[in-house]
């Protein structure tokens, strides 16, 4: 066992929310992982957080930020927009909606991200992936009404996990950067039964 593993190991990690002086280790994280074209600021995940401190979902491992997951709630016009590529997600912002009321809504699930090369990367996963459903639940509890959870696979790695945690891959692609990415939809039904 090296000691990047032990460290790891020694410590307890589980998902919390994020706050604002985990910006800067969630876009280290980001830049590591997704291309330089899905890369976003520091000014943009900070005006995300004060839309909706709840979007953000992190693992910390002696403060450095070892896995994200977010959902962004939408209406359903923005949400269709972001997977069929008529709006980018660098305008999400101005349309990001708040959990202050019960309302319905439909998620974007934006970003699911693991250090891919810390040796505790799957425990990591795992412990974000079981978070996933509680989450949700959270959600309902709130009054908030999800209506449908969509996604873009930006690696074949990212598919393969929404795929297996109970999202659809649609027909059509997301032509977009010079590529083609896989869209996915899910029911938040379909979520909780292929995780728990």
């Amino acid at each position: 066992m090296n000691s990047e593993q032990s460290d790891s190991m020694s410590h307890s990690f589980h998902v919390t929310k994020a706050e604002r002086e985990d910006i800067k280790g969630m876009l280290d994280l980001n830049y590591k992982i997704y291309p330089e074209e899905w890369h976003v600021s520091e000014d943009y995940v900070a005006e995300i957080m004060d839309k909706n401190p709840e979007v953000y979902n992190v693992v910390k491992v002696n403060d450095e930020i070892k896995g994200i997951y977010s959902l962004f709630p939408l209406n359903q016009h923005t949400y269709e927009g972001i997977l069929n590529g008529t709006l980018e997600e660098g305008n999400l912002s101005e349309h990001l909606l708040d959990y202050d009321s019960p309302k319905e809504v439909y998620i974007y699930f934006i970003s699911l991200i693991v250090d891919i090369h810390d040796p505790m990367r799957k425990e990591f996963a795992k412990k974000i992936i079981r978070d996933i459903p509680k989450e949700l639940q959270r959600l309902k509890e709130k009054g908030i009404e999800i209506k449908e959870i969509g996604a873009i696979a930006i690696t074949e790695e990212g598919e393969n996990v929404l795929t297996r945690i109970g999202f659809r891959k649609m027909k059509k692609p997301l032509d977009m950067y010079n590529n083609s990415y896989p869209v996915l939809r899910a029911s938040v039904d379909d979520i909780i039964k292929n995780i728990t």
